[in-house]
């Protein structure tokens, strides 16, 4: 499930409105960060700056499970040792939110030697299924409604209702963003034309998330077709120089990149691959 922009442009807008799922309902949020971890280029999906109902900061991360991954338990104890050795004087908690059971893989990390359970560590998770869509939409909680079709027993009716709840609720700059959102999540219970038709072009065309989500599927592809020209040219030419793929990442047009899967393929040797990359890069 594509779910990571989307989820953290939701905590981004409507981050208060969540913390009641994470056991904080009298905290006041100090601001919301994404941040990349420098090591291997990860990046924490949602990073609450908070202050107690006492006063105290403290630090929450989120981490929204949308696929399913084995080492999910262990990503989040990297998260928050990383943070940790950050802010080594400061509380850190962490939650984890499954949006599907297909993804859940449990809550605690337990290591075993010869069959004896040596340590284990549990992380605090959510399951979204276990909740109700309709307890969801009788809140009043536009965060809540929003991750109502996620949740268990939602029907097109019950979106339509969150539809109409953020029509209604949400302040006009937040309106665009948070439908795209919702027909995100809404997928598996109304296919995206029909949506679009329930909520209106107009009121979805207006939402810097749309934008976000192009740039993300042209990423994606920039990255999938920089690849396949990497492989393609190490195949036919395995004396290819590493300096070549400094080359391959300055094209950032997918669709110049696969004219170039074409060319390396007819190319008669190395020297006319080095000048396609070169006169493609500098382009």
């Amino acid at each position: 499930m594509r779910t990571d922009i989307p989820l953290k442009r939701l905590l981004l807008l409507r981050g208060t409105d969540l913390l009641p799922l994470f056991a904080a309902p009298l905290t006041t949020v100090l601001r919301v960060e994404s941040l990349e971890l420098p090591a291997n280029n990860a990046r924490l999906d949602t990073v609450f700056y908070l202050r107690s109902a006492g006063g105290q900061e403290y630090i929450h991360v989120i981490e929204w499970q949308g696929y399913h991954d084995p080492a999910v338990l262990w990503r989040m104890a990297s998260y928050l040792a990383w943070l940790g050795q950050r802010h080594p004087k400061t509380a850190i908690l962490g939650t984890l939110v499954y949006l599907a059971p297909a993804y859940d893989v449990g809550d605690t990390l337990t290591q075993t030697i010869d069959g004896q359970v040596v340590q284990t560590w549990q992380m605090d998770c959510l399951r979204l299924w276990e909740y109700d869509a309709s307890d969801a939409l009788q809140s009043g909680n536009l965060g809540l409604t929003i991750l109502s079709p996620l949740m268990r027993h939602t029907s097109r009716q019950s979106i339509e209702q969150a539809i109409g709840l953020v029509v209604q609720q949400a302040p006009v700059p937040q309106q665009a963003d948070l439908l795209s959102i919702l027909g995100i999540f809404a997928e598996p219970v109304i296919a995206p034309d029909q949506f679009v038709q329930l909520v209106g072009r107009e009121r979805l065309m207006s939402s810097d998330l749309v934008s976000y989500l192009v740039e993300e599927q042209m990423a994606e592809m920039r990255t999938e077709f920089q690849q396949a020209l990497a492989d393609t040219i190490i195949k036919r030419f395995p004396q290819a120089p590493i300096a070549l793929m400094d080359n391959i990442r300055r094209i950032k047009q997918p669709s110049q990149l696969r004219t170039l899967i074409t060319a390396v393929l007819e190319a008669t040797d190395l020297n006319e691959v080095e000048q396609l990359l070169k006169q493609a890069s500098a382009s």
